[in-house]
């Protein structure tokens, strides 16, 4: 299972912008900042593995248990190469904005997902989603929810 979010303090935020799984698309977070949606474009990020008791969320409410017969289980990152531009203080906020051949994710491509990915993520969304906050919301719905995920 994979959760595609972000962390501020010890408080669960926002999905990051894009997930990738194989080259498939799973998850998009435009960024609506002209909109009054926060956008993580700004600070520094960090990529964290662990292992949790999900049992009676992560397995679809139990339906689909544990198999706890296979621990110990352990939590790690194996040839994680980043495709990132590196975090050194503010500066890097304009350094990794700026449009050029190494900021690759600037490129107009990364810009929106084409037709043939878009039918990825949908497939992918269709087959393995478990939870969306934008469906299953304490309160109010947030605001990114009402606007178009993949255009």
């Amino acid at each position: 299972m994979v959760g595609s979010h972000l962390y501020k303090g010890n408080r669960r935020g926002r999905p990051w912008k894009r997930w990738y799984i194989d080259s498939v698309p799973i998850r998009v977070f435009r960024n609506y900042q002209n909109k009054g949606v926060a956008y993580p474009n700004a600070q520094g990020m960090r990529a964290y593995t662990s292992i949790y008791d999900g049992d009676s969320w992560a397995t679809q409410g139990g339906r689909i248990k544990i198999n706890w017969s296979y621990a110990p289980f352990i939590a790690k990152f194996r040839q994680f190469r980043p495709k990132a531009c590196f975090w050194n203080g503010a500066v890097s906020i304009s350094q990794c904005a700026t449009s050029s051949r190494a900021n690759w994710w600037t490129s107009p491509i990364y810009n929106h997902l084409n037709n043939a990915k878009k039918g990825q993520m949908k497939w992918a969304r269709d087959n393995y989603l478990i939870y969306d906050y934008c469906k299953k919301f304490n309160g109010q719905m947030p605001r990114e929810c009402s606007l178009d995920e993949t255009s």
